[in-house]
């Protein structure tokens, strides 16, 4: 066809090379035809020049998109019957539509074609059972009236357990909803509730008391621990609807940063341990994250924080390390005796038969505390002593040896933790005895 568009043969020679070109085979991805007939041939020829290239593509028809086998009125009523009642199926409204005197039908009513009429309709089952959710942009008022709490799953590091092998590092975070400030964020490599309850008493040692959380539903939020510790403290736990981020909006947002900005510096950076993964991060949110304004605030999340020092409720550690103690339930046996995690503890006498609570911390079993109705009974002496921390804390992982690093023309992360810790240095100054004194006190010199 090309060499009749670019070079017209003589008048009496165009079909003879129609012919030719007809007798040919040819491949086609849209069919398995491997000919062209010759009037096939003339048709595209004709077409081209009266309208070009445009003129070969095929035509949509005029009625695209309406229904032609269901007339507009059983459109309608099966619309209307299915909003009625959303759960029926579409083979039941067939029924019913053949059934119902006021609809008249030319032929038979096809359950696929009404199905893909109501699917363009947006009427599906699902969508229609679906309730309207609308999301708002909200912000508390005050810095600790709520946080926003999450885990992530990062970067590869060298598995601890198995030399030669990597294994995922886990994040937990806390970020308050006003100041957009990370209380504090860590990496581990177990997504366990241990590493969660560290997270959140570190911030709450540095940021305060919050006055609400919001969490999802993860198995570490949902924890009977953990609600209890929150209890304790006087911590709303917020659960999120299932399947429904946008209520933790800042959070996700944060960790779309962290991965756009921070992890990808991970993978090409040296760092090899958590301990450098995890003062990267602080650096970088040091440096980088709280040091930009968000288009909402119009302020850095430093600056936007310290305005609500004078709300912040403090907590001494010792009522923050009683809250986070661990509860069980143990009956106590007739020789007044218990046991926990394979270890045996001496009680009264008296407690024999009682079903008791006991507190512990889960890296130190030594020290166990019992409770009867909310009142203490004393510690339980140790008899037997076959494992020092709780199961759920011995199969944490530790810090594997660091390997050798391999070198790099630029390491952003690197460059940070020096900036991080310069700052660090500087912040804490040199250390003066002689100002510990009181003003009136002499120093032994004067005497």
């Amino acid at each position: 066809m090309a060499q009749i568009l670019h070079d017209p043969p003589t008048p009496g020679h165009q079909e003879a090379l129609l012919r030719a070109i007809a007798a040919k085979t040819y491949r086609s991805p849209a069919s398995r035809r491997t000919r062209v007939s010759v009037t096939t041939l003339r048709r595209y020829l004709t077409a081209y020049q009266a309208g070009g290239f445009d003129a070969l593509r095929p035509q949509p028809r005029t009625d695209a998109g309406v229904p032609r086998a269901c007339a507009p009125e059983v459109r309608a009523r099966a619309s209307t019957l299915r909003e009625a009642q959303p759960r029926r199926s579409t083979p039941t409204l067939v029924e019913i539509l053949q059934r119902d005197p006021a609809v008249k039908l030319d032929g038979p009513l096809w359950v696929h074609t009404l199905t893909t009429h109501l699917r363009r309709q947006g009427q599906t089952r699902r969508l229609l059972a679906q309730p309207g959710r609308v999301s708002r942009r909200f912000e508390r008022a005050q810095v600790n009236a709520l946080w926003q709490g999450d885990a992530l799953v990062g970067c590869g590091l060298p598995d601890p357990e198995q030399p030669g092998k990597k294994r995922r590092a886990h994040r937990f975070c806390f970020l308050d909803d006003h100041s957009r400030r990370v209380t504090h964020a860590e990496w581990f490599f177990e997504e366990a509730q241990p590493r969660l309850e560290r997270v959140l008493k570190i911030a709450i040692l540095r940021r305060g008391l919050p006055r609400a959380i919001d969490v999802d539903n993860g198995q570490v939020y949902a924890a009977t621990q953990f609600g209890v510790a929150c209890a304790t403290l006087g911590i709303h736990r917020i659960h999120g609807a299932p399947y429904s981020p946008e209520g933790r909006g800042k959070q996700e947002r944060f960790c779309a940063t962290l991965q756009a900005q921070f992890l990808p510096e991970v993978e090409t950076s040296a760092i090899t341990t958590l301990a450098e993964l995890n003062e990267s991060l602080w650096a970088w949110l040091e440096w980088i994250y709280h040091q930009r304004e968000p288009t909402e605030t119009g302020q850095t999340p430093l600056a936007r924080y310290p305005a609500g020092l004078d709300q912040l409720r403090a907590v001494d550690p010792e009522t923050l390390r009683t809250a986070f103690l661990w509860r069980e339930q143990r009956k106590v046996r007739r020789a007044a005796t218990l046991a926990l995690q394979g270890n045996a503890y001496q009680v009264d006498p008296h407690l024999a038969g009682r079903t008791v609570e006991l507190r512990f911390d889960p890296f130190d079993l030594s020290q166990i505390a019992m409770f009867l109705a909310g009142r203490a009974l004393g510690v339980a002496t140790v008899v037997t002593q076959n494992r020092q921390k709780h199961l759920a804390g011995a199969r944490l992982a530790t810090e594997p040896l660091a390997p050798p690093k391999p070198k790099a023309s630029l390491d952003y992360l690197a460059a940070l933790r020096a900036e991080y810790q310069a700052q660090q240095r500087r912040e804490a100054g040199q250390l003066e005895f002689a100002r510990l004194l009181p003003p009136d006190a002499t120093t032994p010199a004067q005497a």
